[in-house]
């Protein structure tokens, strides 16, 4: 797995750019907020990838990447590494940071949601990011209920045989292991990446087949596994549909 450890700098302060993963906990210093900037924070952690609305102006962006809080989407190649100057904040918006994540928390965004995947296999066959390597039509409908799960806010993840949890924007290269299979990832490896992303305690839904919640589950043995007791995929089907359903009628989106 590929980890960006790169940081941009706006106003003379280290950023970590794109959305990261919240932290476990708090810092020890808070500064003050407006509430424009709040808003923008919460706003923000509603999206999965902690992109802040188009509404949210120049000035409160600014001033949030002064702070640390917001820097340049880092799903974008084009801003992969750029610094979150005024002027790339005017024309690309911002995304949440780990600090602005850890804030947004602070200020009432609530308890940090995570949907996984399983991985699938139809590839690609040639290096792609993560979101774009599996073509399946089982993985194709786990991603748009995750989707759908998410309207309020949290993150996606894809839990991938050969390499563990895996952001969207991660590049890869085909492979033909699942897991259980010699040389697949193990549940260890697994919790590693869980600590090193301090999620732990995260509200976690998987959607994804019995080997794939059996390893997430040595992470999170409190998870919610919705398809768990299916007769196949026609069934796992169905239940996707129906929690698709579900959770754009709650949000008052049914259609």
């Amino acid at each position: 797995m590929t980890t960006d450890h790169t940081h941009n700098s706006f106003a003379g302060t280290s950023l970590s750019p794109g959305a990261p993963d919240r932290p476990r906990t708090a810092g020890t210093s808070t500064p003050r907020i407006t509430p424009a900037q709040r808003s923008a924070l919460l706003a923000g952690a509603k999206d999965p990838l902690g992109l802040l609305p188009k509404s949210v102006n120049l000035r409160t962006l600014a001033s949030l990447a002064d702070a640390g809080y917001v820097g340049l989407d880092q799903s974008r190649d084009i801003l992969r590494g750029q610094e979150a100057t005024r002027d790339q904040l005017d024309v690309w918006g911002g995304a949440l940071t780990e600090a602005g994540w850890q804030r947004a928390r602070a200020e009432g965004a609530g308890r940090f949601r995570i949907v996984i995947v399983g991985c699938g296999k139809a590839k690609q066959d040639r290096r792609v990011t993560a979101g774009a390597m599996y073509v399946g039509t089982f993985h194709g409908s786990c991603r748009e209920t995750a989707k759908a799960l998410l309207q309020d806010g949290g993150r996606q993840y894809i839990l991938s045989a050969a390499h563990g949890l895996l952001d969207l924007t991660t590049e890869i290269d085909p492979y033909d292991i699942t897991v259980g299979d010699p040389g697949s990832v193990s549940a260890d490896f697994v919790q590693a990446q869980v600590r090193e992303r301090g999620i732990e305690s995260a509200e976690v839904t998987v959607l994804a087949g019995s080997k794939y919640v059996a390893l997430a589950r040595q992470s999170w043995p409190g998870l919610e596994a919705p398809l768990a007791g299916a007769g196949g995929i026609g069934e796992m089907k169905q239940r996707l549909s129906q929690i698709r359903l579900a959770a754009r009628a709650e949000a008052g989106q049914e259609r």
